[in-house]
């Protein structure tokens, strides 16, 4: 019985060592700490930041899972704030168009276009688990008004 216990003792220890050298190497290999960084910045919301360390964090050490899965995800997410970002000017420049008496036909054509840009390109974009879901919801509904837009379009033209 004694030769167990002390066997488990050995045993703990050998395994709490590991654990302490595995900390160790986290905590001073710059990559890995890129990558927590890089984490952080994901996590309140700052992509691009979060995309440009994970990348140099993914760049000194090929097989750190962790740079590469922020850098992925990061670019998700850009896609989508590119995508709010874009819809926000061309829905102020359809704005612009729908001020005026009268809109002309090559104005409509424009609108038809940026329609059929923004609609491609949401059907394009792939949500993950991990994308901020307020991000996703803000890409849905750009896209439904520019579903709208387009259906009325259709109907004038």
């Amino acid at each position: 019985m004694a030769k167990s216990i002390k066997r488990y003792k050995y045993w703990a220890l050998i395994t709490l060592l590991l654990l302490i050298l595995m900390g160790a190497y986290f905590a001073f290999n710059p990559s890995y700490q890129k990558s927590l960084e890089s984490k952080f910045y994901y996590s309140i919301g700052n992509y691009e930041k979060a995309y440009s360390l994970s990348s140099e964090a993914y760049a000194l050490e090929p097989y750190n899972r962790m740079a590469r899965s922020v850098m992925v995800q990061s670019q998700y997410a850009l896609r989508y704030v590119r995508y709010n970002q874009e819809a926000k000017e061309y829905l102020q420049i359809i704005r612009s168009y729908a001020d005026q008496k009268k809109i002309s036909l090559s104005e409509q054509m424009r609108i038809k276009m940026m329609c059929d840009i923004m609609i491609d390109k949401h059907e394009k974009m792939q949500p993950t688990i991990l994308i901020d879901p307020d991000l996703v919801q803000e890409a849905k509904e750009n896209y439904e008004k520019f579903i709208k837009l387009h259906a009325n379009l259709i109907e004038v033209l």
